[in-house]
């Protein structure tokens, strides 16, 4: 007879509203994790596209009718009573800070999740023990957590990924998760708002850097925003540890004020070894999976192993490779005026030939006057997309000089200028500094489009 999965009886009959289903990814996975669990799901989502219908054919595909059957769906709008009467909400990442659905259901106290929370929870609840591990950050979360997953494959631990990672879906971990084992997550700032709900923090902590992002979202305000990444440590108990980067250290002792148990941890912590990975940032990077690895017992030498054998993930400040005697760097998820500042300074530091610069795009409320400054020094031609960030790094790159500059709707017309002003040994970086709505669907979009050019690119 067939045993039943320990974690089946807390979802049983249950219904679960899930709100946002999107594209084949991270809700997909959810969602079919909990109708194979036996929950009764209503996927919301206020949208109606093309894309919502191919989701939901893709989810009669992967079920079989019996579990298809615990599926129901509400597109094109939401209605506050599968709010009040659903035994628990699973969000989406950006459902807004006063969403009158979300206030519904925690007056009606219905509990309101986040994939990630919910699988550290129910873990904590139901007694299986083992050691979390959360990374952090206005940026570099994910090189963080990609460096921390190679130092755990090199030892040979038994981990599993969550949190923020493309295409990966939290909930499904718990059939493969069991005690001594460790789960590793990258959290953004939505995603520890359910931490913040369930009052649960990772045994280890890692808080990379605090700069202005999402100010959009978060309606021009940084406490508002720190509020939500301060879960990250606020929940943690004793014998827990969050480790910060010198920034970070500032920042979190300038919006918090209750103690904690932190270790801050300078680039300067990481032995003196010869990393594949491009600049200072990434240097404190790889000093907080360094320490990480210490608190893990890893020894020495399978630390450094791993660190100096680390090459960068897709969209961090990736060294494609040169296509036609021009290199080719893949920074697209440096969305921020900050991060991408520190890719180009290390790209040049690199290259004695000139940078083009790919970037540019929609706005997240930022300020671009220091920006325009770095371009000034690290830039010799700009290629940017069309959106109000573009507009904003326009005015601030003429308030210092004019280099060549054009502004493009679409990757082919970007490439078609790439041709015009690359020569021989210089050097192309998408890093866009900006968010990347409006002209892509989304920032996987804009980096896959990029690296498939890049294959296919020829200079005139």
């Amino acid at each position: 007879m067939k045993k039943t999965p320990w974690y089946q009886p807390y979802f049983k009959n249950k219904k679960v509203t899930k709100m946002g289903l999107g594209p084949l990814g991270r809700s997909f996975g959810d969602i079919v994790f909990l109708a194979q669990a036996g929950a009764r799901v209503l996927v919301t989502d206020y949208r109606d596209g093309e894309d919502l219908k191919k989701s939901k054919q893709a989810l009669k595909k992967k079920l079989t009718s019996s579990e298809y059957k615990n599926l129901s769906f509400v597109f094109g709008k939401h209605r506050l009573t599968d709010f009040r009467s659903a035994d628990f909400v699973l969000k989406a990442s950006g459902v807004p800070l006063d969403s009158q659905y979300i206030a519904a259901a925690k007056k009606a106290r219905v509990p309101v999740h986040t994939s990630s929370a919910w699988l550290f929870d129910l873990c904590k609840k139901e007694g299986v023990d083992v050691t979390t591990i959360g990374v952090t950050g206005t940026k570099g979360k994910s090189t963080v957590t990609d460096m921390i997953e190679h130092l755990l494959k090199t030892s040979g631990q038994k981990y599993h990924i969550a949190g923020n990672v493309r295409g990966v879906a939290n909930l499904p971990v718990l059939k493969k998760v069991k005690s001594g084992d460790i789960i590793l997550a990258e959290l953004d700032s939505w995603q520890l708002q359910g931490f913040g709900d369930a009052k649960i923090s990772p045994n280890i902590s890692i808080f990379t850097n605090f700069f202005e992002d999402h100010l959009n979202y978060y309606k021009g305000s940084m406490k508002k925003y720190f509020s939500d990444k301060a879960n990250i440590f606020k929940y943690q108990n004793a014998g827990d540890i969050t480790f910060v980067s010198s920034q970070a250290n500032k920042q979190i002792s300038k919006y918090h004020t209750k103690k904690f148990v932190k270790k801050t941890v300078p680039r300067t912590t990481l032995p003196n070894w010869k990393l594949q990975v491009l600049g200072d940032h990434n240097r404190e990077n790889a000093a907080l999976a360094y320490s990480v690895g210490q608190r893990l017992g890893i020894k020495e030498s399978v630390l450094k192993k791993a660190l100096t054998t680390y090459k960068p993930m897709e969209g961090r400040l990736r060294y494609l490779g040169m296509f036609d005697e021009v290199h080719f760097y893949d920074d697209n998820n440096s969305t921020t005026p900050g991060s991408t500042l520190a890719s180009l300074r290390a790209v040049s530091g690199r290259h004695a030939k000139k940078v083009i610069m790919l970037g540019g795009g929609a706005d997240k409320e930022f300020d671009y006057s220091v920006f325009g400054k770095g371009i000034n020094r690290y830039v010799s031609s700009v290629v940017l997309f069309e959106g109000a960030a573009t507009n904003k790094i326009i005015d601030a790159v003429y308030k210092t000089f004019v280099p060549k500059m054009k502004v493009v709707s679409s990757m082919r017309d970007a490439f078609a200028e790439i041709r015009n002003v690359a020569d021989k040994g210089d050097v192309v970086i998408l890093s866009p500094g900006a968010a990347s709505f409006g002209v892509f669907k989304n920032e996987y979009d804009r980096g896959d489009q990029f690296n498939k050019r890049v294959k296919q690119f020829k200079r005139k």
